[in-house]
């Protein structure tokens, strides 16, 4: 059995007087993330996940947007109808029964924070 000795110098951990501060012992050439290998597997793991999952078939594409679509809302009486708004200020009404495009807003120059589709207002614009 082969027994390793820890030798030290003592003039790297003790103080020379008792008014000195204490030395701090530092690890320079430690790795930037302790947990970096569990971190991979993870991902490895998720990656594998997702790729279950985009194993589907595609169903359809709507495309209209110019930017980013950051939020979407469904019409409350019929489930047919979404209307999406991007992050250019744009809203578009869809009619997902048929996959086009039903009418088109341009809102603001901002993003659209937020849809409410109320009933009455998609009779009366005749979208349909």
């Amino acid at each position: 059995m082969k027994v390793k000795m820890i030798s030290r110098n003592s003039d790297d951990y003790q103080r020379e007087t008792n008014k000195d501060i204490y030395k701090v012992v530092r690890n320079w050439n430690a790795p930037q993330d302790p947990f970096r290998a569990q971190t991979e597997y993870t991902r490895a793991l998720n990656a594998t996940k997702l790729e279950r999952v985009f194993a589907k078939p595609f169903v359809a594409s709507l495309d209209g947007h110019v930017e980013g679509v950051h939020i979407l809302a469904k019409h409350p009486n019929r489930p047919s109808i979404v209307l999406s708004g991007a992050r250019d200020g744009q809203v578009i009404v869809w009619a997902l029964a048929r996959r086009h495009r039903l009418a088109t807003f341009q809102t603001h120059n901002g993003p659209v924070n937020g849809e409410c589709v109320f009933p009455f207002l998609l009779i009366y614009f005749r979208l349909k």
